[in-house]
């Protein structure tokens, strides 16, 4: 697998659409000057998502976005703004995407990215459990929900 980029999300990537790196739009093989391409991708549970690539057909800056399909992931895996993503292509098999997403998470006082654990409820009144390697050994722990915010950043009070 080699990885076709990696970013922290922003938040117009989790609201919108995600703005993918310049660098990367060769990997995705728009042909004969087409500005759009769907293609498929794995993520860390085998579910299959489909992507739409998406170029501007006019300017020097082609500006790429992964639109169609790409809110449905988000929403449906609870990716938050400063989740870091992983995009990765199969070289070895026609056409073949993975995608990671991590967390970063506090631990022992310091900072590490975390992977979201599949089949992990979503909400606010979620309580989600990760999965760590400490130690040698495997534990669960525990994150508090977070509490919902308005635009401004505000606590929304119940």
């Amino acid at each position: 697998m080699k990885i076709l980029f990696t970013k922290v999300l922003t938040n117009t990537d989790v609201e919108k659409r995600l703005a993918v790196p310049n660098n990367s739009l060769k990997h995705f093989e728009l042909e004969n000057g087409n500005c759009s391409k769907s293609f498929e991708v794995k993520d860390e549970n085998g579910s299959t998502w489909t992507f739409r690539c998406y170029v501007r057909n006019d300017g020097a800056y082609k500006k790429p976005v992964l639109s169609s399909g790409w809110r449905q992931f988000v929403l449906n895996k609870g990716v938050h703004q400063g989740d870091l993503i992983t995009l990765y292509k199969d070289v070895e098999a026609e056409a073949s995407y993975k995608i990671e997403v991590q967390r970063k998470i506090k631990l022992l006082g310091k900072e590490c990215w975390s992977s979201l654990e599949p089949d992990q409820p979503t909400g606010v009144t979620a309580q989600v459990q990760r999965k760590i390697l400490l130690f040698g050994k495997e534990c669960w722990y525990f994150l508090e929900p977070e509490q919902p915010t308005d635009a401004t950043g505000g606590v929304i009070q119940a």
